[in-house]
């Protein structure tokens, strides 16, 4: 919801593109040409020697077919580093040395110390794209003061809890569209697909104040739901290419990507010409219009019409995808403990009806909900690793003095299955988020599926409110089931943790 309007887009891939091909420039200085004073310094932190350390081939020998890890599941690969070297651990990413961390308390230095341009990686794809077709970086792909002329006004709009949950009856009404759509089948299947259709559907509320028509009741999907899995399966598998060629000239691969990736564009160009229409039309005839994201960003003053546009364009492209996989997982906890899910029930009973709208308060009311999606998080941490911070002046962990221009993976999904900081790591217990529950004492840094900081997903409160909507309507009708066999959802990393088969669950209606 990491929706981060393609601020969720996997850091950890796109840090090892990033070192590994040295696609994307930095303006900090190199690690190697800053020397530490005193103490241990970069090169006393333990990691992967012998042919791991050797420039650009190292990190690679680690996976398939190389090694027995699966770069789609590099939180494997992650968590034997934690077992082998320990909180922090040194590894050869292209020709530089870069950390992984461990610790929340190293965590939480590392976010405190942030500079005031966070820098983050580039996607190579997105970056290709966008200057073969002369088009200025969308919000997730900027940095420096250019980026921060855009997310200042913009965050005070979508951080504020009261900016969204305005959203919260408009986005009832699609959900019971959602619901009905799932009647005659009693089932929900082809997920998350599927619920990218909701997803979809809850963007276009958000930044237009429309309907897109995606939800169907049977399995026909609309052209935008079809461009839209192409675009983001081809921006997920991209970060596995072996040999980048679509650098180099437009392969069959890229103009598939760039055929999505125009759709998109057009259809965001075209319903924010509609908007800014239908806007003046309100404005001259004296007529109260309906609010929504775009008209927010352009009545806040610091934003010019391109700025909106760009920051419009990240947030529809990419508030689809993250939703809809992180609640395909939510729902399957649920159905594999069904004690935690009757007592979510039991709350929904009460504040939720079957049908009609949710109110602004009504999600306040269900802090069960709240700790159920914290804790499916989790145990699915929505991208592959977590955050990666370039720090633009030294900082010491761990008693090493680490130079500025040093990569840092901080590795929230690793922690979050980390018996030290959450006991019983393999069980689904929602409880351990509960206020006044005696499992509630974790460390703040040790889960942070959003990020933290300047940096920290702009879409958070939207796309959880998008979950907690949708989630809520539809186990307050239906009892979600495990299929007969089922008792785990294989997932890897494509852009966000992705069912590695299409997940299905039987519906039972529920009585009231």
């Amino acid at each position: 919801m990491r929706y981060t309007s393609l601020r969720l887009l996997s850091d950890v891939k796109a840090f090892t593109v990033y070192c590994c091909r040295c696609t994307v420039t930095t303006t900090t200085q190199p690690a190697e040409a800053v020397q530490s004073t005193g103490g241990k310094t970069l090169t006393d932190i333990p990691g992967p020697g012998g042919i791991y350390s050797l420039p650009f081939v190292g990190f690679r020998l680690h996976f398939k077919p190389f090694g027995k890890y699966d770069m789609r599941l590099i939180s494997t690969k992650l968590e034997a580093w934690k077992n082998d070297y320990g909180p922090i651990v040194r590894v050869r990413l292209g020709k530089r040395w870069s950390l992984y961390l461990f610790d929340p308390d190293d965590i939480e230095k590392v976010f405190r110390g942030d500079q005031k341009y966070p820098e983050r990686i580039a996607l190579p794809l997105m970056s290709i794209y966008e200057k073969r077709q002369n088009l200025p970086s969308t919000l997730a792909n900027t940095n420096g003061k250019e980026w921060h002329a855009m997310r200042g006004p913009t965050q005070k709009i979508m951080l504020r809890p009261k900016a969204v949950t305005k959203y919260a009856p408009k986005l009832s009404i699609i959900a019971d569209d959602f619901v009905d759509s799932l009647k005659t089948s009693g089932r929900l299947d082809n997920l998350p697909f599927k619920l990218m259709e909701y997803s979809a559907e809850g963007v276009g509320m958000l930044c237009f104040n429309t309907r897109l028509g995606c939800i169907t009741s049977d399995n026909t999907a609309t052209p935008l739901m079809t461009y839209t899995k192409d675009f983001l399966d081809r921006l997920g598998s991209h970060f596995y290419r072996m040999i980048p060629s679509y650098m180099l000239f437009r392969t069959k691969f890229y103009v598939g990507f760039e055929e999505a990736a125009n759709f998109l564009y057009s259809t965001v160009e075209e319903h924010i010409n509609k908007a800014l229409k239908d806007l003046k039309h309100a404005s001259d005839n004296g007529i109260e219009h309906e609010s929504n994201l775009l008209f927010d960003l352009l009545s806040t003053s610091g934003l010019t019409p391109a700025q909106v546009h760009r920051t419009i364009t990240d947030v529809f492209i990419g508030g689809i995808d993250s939703t809809a996989s992180s609640m395909t997982f939510l729902l399957f906890y649920l159905a594999k403990y069904p004690d935690k899910q009757e007592r979510l029930f039991k709350d929904l009973q009460e504040h939720v009806p079957k049908k009609g709208q949710i109110q602004e308060e009504t999600i306040n009311n269900l802090p069960y909900l709240k700790a159920c999606l914290k804790e499916s998080f989790r145990l699915v941490f929505p991208i592959a690793g977590g955050t990666v911070r370039i720090m633009d002046k030294d900082i010491t962990l761990k008693g090493y003095n680490i130079p500025k221009g040093t990569p840092m993976q901080l590795c929230s999904g690793t922690i979050g299955r980390d018996e030290q900081y959450f006991p019983q790591q393999d069980q689904f217990i929602p409880e351990r988020w509960m206020r006044g529950d005696s499992r509630t004492d974790v460390n703040p840094f040790a889960h942070l599926p959003f990020g933290f900081g300047p940096r920290k997903c702009i879409g958070q409160r939207f796309a959880e409110q998008e979950i907690f909507i949708c989630a809520a309507k539809l186990l307050r009708n239906y009892r979600v089931v495990l299929p007969p066999g089922v008792t785990d959802i294989p997932y890897f990393y494509c852009i966000f943790a992705t069912p590695r088969e299409p997940a299905s669950f039987i519906l039972e209606e529920r009585e009231d």
